[in-house]
């Protein structure tokens, strides 16, 4: 078990997992691939650069669609280039990081092409031109899914204050003057076009507000679990790693208290674990040689004490069981009582002297 793996990374406090690939699109388009993730808010935003890079693909897709309207048609094909090169500086923008700045000129962008097409037509403000107020809501859905979800309501009030200032100021076609006739009078024709829009505007704005609120909720819920999770994995592994830490330190502790002051304490699966290690080897490092003096000191002495007992039985008469060689210097004594002790005929004792 490794401390690479046990260990959080001091950055993340998280376990090391391998990014998934990331489809082409998003790494050319969206920065969320090389920003830090950490926290719940690095990762909204990282949600949001995707949801720009979607929303900026298909809003291209939707140009090439309907791309045929300007054809023959200079306005609106100004219109229709102006709002790539804006979706363009979007991505480059989102790329770089600058996530909020990318969505609220993405959400500029969309009313604006919107507002300005109608403009451009030569004909004024025609009755088949006063739904497009209404293409004016899909800037709303947007800035409740890239911007803070409040600004939503921001977005529909500047989009009616829009669409008034263009039904009062644009010149109107006459089909436009001509269905006046159908109401009571100018004020009721004007309050009735332009509420419809309005209020489908604040209508969706609530709508897309309640979306993004339920789902940041659940993406945080989501998250949040998620990390209660790899918190307990964690601790989990952490409190595997104490165990066979303290099993290395029980281990070498037991060497050293047969006397065996060779081993050092190994590489620990914890960094606390670690650093006790470290001073144990170095504590016994320093003093392996004055312990090591102290147990061939004990050692003599308890051979010196059986050879004292062999010595009081030989001299009683007693049978003597003479110590075997220890490796002590007490080895060289009885070495140099051998030629001395005879044995039961009166020679010296060659043959059955013990070693």
């Amino acid at each position: 078990m490794s401390l690479q793996r046990l260990i959080p990374s001091p950055t993340t406090g998280s376990l090391a997992v391998p990014s998934p690939r990331r489809f082409w699109w998003l790494r050319l388009a969206s920065s969320s691939g090389r920003n830090p993730q950490h926290t719940l808010h690095e990762r909204a935003l990282a949600r949001r650069s995707d949801f720009i890079a979607w929303l900026a693909l298909g809003l291209l897709g939707a140009v090439v669609i309907i791309s045929p309207i300007a054809i023959g048609d200079v306005h609106a094909l100004l219109v229709y280039i102006g709002f790539v090169l804006g979706l363009v500086g979007v991505i480059a923008l989102n790329r770089i990081g600058r996530v909020y700045l990318a969505g609220a000129l993405l959400v500029t962008f969309i009313s604006a092409a919107i507002l300005a097409y109608m403009v451009s037509s030569p004909l004024g403000l025609t009755l088949g031109q006063l739904p497009n107020y209404d293409m004016l809501a899909v800037g709303v859905v947007v800035a409740a899914t890239v911007l803070p979800r409040w600004a939503a309501f921001v977005v529909a009030a500047l989009n009616s204050v829009a669409i008034i200032v263009d039904y009062l100021v644009q010149p109107h076609n006459l089909n436009l003057i001509v269905d006046a006739d159908l109401y009571p009078s100018p004020l009721v024709q004007t309050l009735s076009l332009v509420s419809r829009p309005i209020a489908f505007e604040f209508l969706l704005a609530v709508v897309a507000y309640l979306w993004a609120r339920g789902m940041e909720r659940a993406i945080e819920r989501a998250e949040q679990s998620d990390e209660i999770a790899a918190l307990k994995q964690r601790e989990l592994e952490n409190a595997r790693a104490l165990q066979e830490g303290a099993r290395y330190l029980h281990q070498t502790l037991n060497q050293w208290a047969q006397g065996n002051l060779r081993p050092r304490v190994p590489a620990m699966p914890e960094e606390s674990l670690q650093q006790v290690g470290d001073d144990l080897n170095q504590f016994i490092g320093r003093f392996s040689t004055y312990l090591q003096a102290d147990f061939q000191l004990r050692r003599a002495d308890a051979e010196m004490q059986r050879l004292a007992e062999a010595l009081h039985s030989y001299a009683q008469g007693r049978p003597t069981v003479w110590p075997a060689p220890t490796g002590t210097p007490v080895d060289q004594v009885i070495e140099a009582l051998r030629p001395l002790i005879p044995d039961a005929s009166g020679r010296p004792r060659d043959d059955h002297w013990p070693g």
